[in-house]
């Protein structure tokens, strides 16, 4: 039996797997998730998603692919989960692989060449459109935005070869500040918020009805608390109702309240996690 099983549920409700079954649809993440995909539709070229760490940028973006699975057959996507090249040669060496580009020159010319008759070929011969996602973005260089910017170049009167999407933490933005002619070509910019109280609540309560919960398992005054510790980060609440859980089992308890809260936060600190 899983662990869920033994408090009534079906499905383990506080995965950090980016399930779309789990998601809830905050007011700000709804609202970044509708936009960037209404900026895709209407072919804008480059989206910037910005948000701290465990604000649910990567879930946004996985959240997003799966629109696209059913209404979406002519979109090609291509994912970069660590954009760390040394240059701009191995950067676009992992392109030309990413893109399926079979060929052995390395001269950097030769290469862009290549990709854009890539995009040539998926745009205006096979009518696809090609959308380049990018996470962990903070950690281009200014080479590699460079590069995407030219990317960027490519399109014919009516229509951008590629399309781009950049999830980052909030540092990059001093990279943007430094080259304004990138940041100008940001069709679509956004900033995912920590949710507030009121979304904290409905997040967990969401999580917990599509695991099938029909009891409490965290009193009010419990979810106000951890909304309290959490300040609305989505990753921080699932680790710790996670870890709630594991308590109320350990403890043979079938609800977790504000003093069972209480003590997990303080045996946290006291670990400074």
């Amino acid at each position: 039996m899983e662990y869920y099983e033994i408090i009534g549920l079906t499905k383990e409700p506080f995965s950090m797997a980016p399930d779309p079954d789990f998601f809830y649809q905050s007011r700000s993440h709804g609202e970044c998730l509708n936009r960037l995909e209404i900026s895709l539709r209407l072919n804008r070229g480059l989206n910037v998603i910005i948000g701290d760490i465990g604000t649910g940028k990567t879930t946004i973006s996985r959240l997003l692919l799966g629109r696209f699975v059913d209404f979406g057959k002519n979109y090609k996507f291509y994912l970069i989960l660590d954009p760390t090249w040394k240059d701009n040669q191995e950067f676009l060496m992992y392109l030309q692989k990413l893109f399926g580009i079979k060929a052995s020159g390395t001269l950097q010319i030769d290469m862009m060449d290549r990709i854009e008759n890539f995009l040539i070929d998926n745009t205006l011969k096979s009518r696809k459109n090609v959308v380049l996602i990018v996470d962990e973005g903070q950690k281009m260089g200014h080479e590699q935005i460079e590069i995407i910017r030219t990317l960027l170049n490519f399109e014919t009167n009516d229509k951008k070869l590629i399309q781009v999407i950049i999830l980052a933490q909030p540092e990059f933005r001093g990279l943007l500040d430094k080259y304004e002619n990138f940041r100008d070509r940001i069709a679509f910019g956004y900033t995912i918020d920590p949710m507030d109280r009121e979304d904290t609540i409905k997040f967990i309560d969401h999580r917990l009805k599509v695991a099938g919960n029909s009891e409490e398992i965290f009193t009010p005054e419990a979810k106000i608390l951890i909304y309290e510790k959490t300040k609305g980060f989505p990753r921080k609440i699932i680790v710790l109702c996670h870890t709630l859980i594991i308590d109320m089992l350990t403890l043979n308890k079938k609800i977790a309240d504000s003093s069972m809260v209480f003590e997990r936060i303080k045996a946290a600190d006291s670990f400074n996690v």
